[in-house]
């Protein structure tokens, strides 16, 4: 089986130093005029777990397997192919049979990419205060720019955002800090001068080896609250108020 280690996210988490939350961490942030906010895209700015689920469902049916409610799938949305094909089949990346299910699977999400997705709970109208308040905001997702591009534009996002980091933009994807460093050399900001929010432990993995501040959320219908303790973020929230709130920026 032929892997590619810069983009295997699992093998590359036990090569990156693991985070260490900063308690000083907004007094550096607010200090800077010109910053940013970078957002994960699944399972963070957007609820893709409709579609990525139906595709899921569909490679179930392919073997006379009954459909999984969404309340199953939806914990693994963060980890998109590799998850979801991992609990709707139970093969994970390193077996044989993965990478035909992953084209396969990628072929079907691609048929179905803005049937139900929309802006996590409150997440569109955080950018829109972000905006208002004259913070550049940005997106640094490992979904690769084929399926990236169509649900940010459908969207109307793609105007709106400062600076866009696909899974294949660089060459490597998180936890490695490339596409993170990336998005902060497109704004031409500092480390210290932009925030990284996602809902997975590689996402503050990559923000903290980038140089950045890390905000972990975990909405509770796809994470637990005592998983996203374990990612050492500097932050820890459950909604998208909480971010406003750490931001201290407000809805003028």
């Amino acid at each position: 089986m032929n892997i590619n280690h810069s983009k295997n996210p699992d093998l590359q988490q036990s090569e990156w130093p693991e985070p260490t939350p900063r308690n000083d961490w907004y007094q550096n942030w607010s200090l800077f005029k010109n910053k940013a906010v970078f957002f994960d895209l699944d399972g963070t700015l957007l609820n893709t777990a409709g579609d990525l689920g139906l595709a899921a469902n569909a490679l179930r049916a392919e073997k006379n397997l009954a459909p999984l409610p969404l309340k199953i799938l939806r914990p693994h949305t963060s980890r998109g192919a590799r998850g979801m094909i991992e609990v709707a089949l139970g093969i994970k990346w390193d077996d044989p049979s993965y990478e035909d299910l992953r084209m396969k699977f990628l072929a079907k999400y691609e048929e179905s990419l803005l049937e139900t997705t929309d802006f996590m709970p409150g997440m569109e109208n955080l950018i829109t205060t972000l905006e208002k308040n004259k913070i550049l905001w940005g997106i640094v997702t490992n979904k690769h720019e084929k399926y990236t591009l169509p649900i940010i534009k459908g969207l109307k996002l793609f105007d709106r955002c400062s600076t866009l980091v696909c899974g294949d933009t660089t060459d490597f994807c998180k936890p490695h800090p490339a596409p993170v460093q990336l998005a902060i050399k497109n704004l031409g900001l500092k480390p210290q001068a932009v925030v990284y929010i996602g809902d997975d432990p590689r996402d503050i993995q990559s923000g903290f080896n980038a140089g950045c501040w890390t905000i972990g959320v975990a909405f509770e219908t796809f994470v637990e609250r005592t998983e996203a303790n374990k990612w050492q973020a500097d932050e820890v929230v459950f909604t998208s108020e909480e971010i406003e709130s750490l931001l201290n920026i407000k809805n003028c």
